[in-house]
């Protein structure tokens, strides 16, 4: 009986930190995405690359996190980021910055369900 309260503070413990962590990736990411209203066409070209392997970093982390926990919404959050990558080639800025605020909705989601959870248990 005590194992299932134990695998479920652990298991909130690892989404809140992953959620939390992501979250200020994706938050930084949407920073970086402004800088390129004020860019020249050649500074583009190379900042793209720049985003497109911080979204492979990103997406490498939030596998992490799905594999780690199990959490389903960590595979929604990589289904966006990829998306991210795809509208990066086309240049669509305004279509990344929409799906960025959508994984930062989808990680805010997690991270407050795994700390209502700890809070139940005064962990937090």
């Amino acid at each position: 009986m005590r194992e299932k309260p134990l695998s479920e503070i652990k298991e909130a413990i690892v989404v809140f930190h992953y959620a939390e962590k992501i979250k200020s990736n994706l938050i930084i990411t949407a920073s970086l995405i402004e800088v390129f209203d004020n860019l020249g066409d050649q500074e583009i070209a190379g900042a793209e690359k720049v985003l497109i392997a911080y979204f492979n970093a990103l997406i490498r982390e939030v596998n992490i996190a799905a594999n780690v926990s199990g959490v389903s919404s960590f595979q929604k959050m990589n289904a966006k980021l990829e998306e991210a990558i795809d509208q990066t080639k086309q240049h669509n800025y305004a279509n990344i910055m929409k799906l960025i605020s959508e994984a930062i909705s989808i990680t805010t989601t997690s991270g407050n369900q795994a700390a209502e959870k700890l809070k139940e248990k005064g962990l937090i």
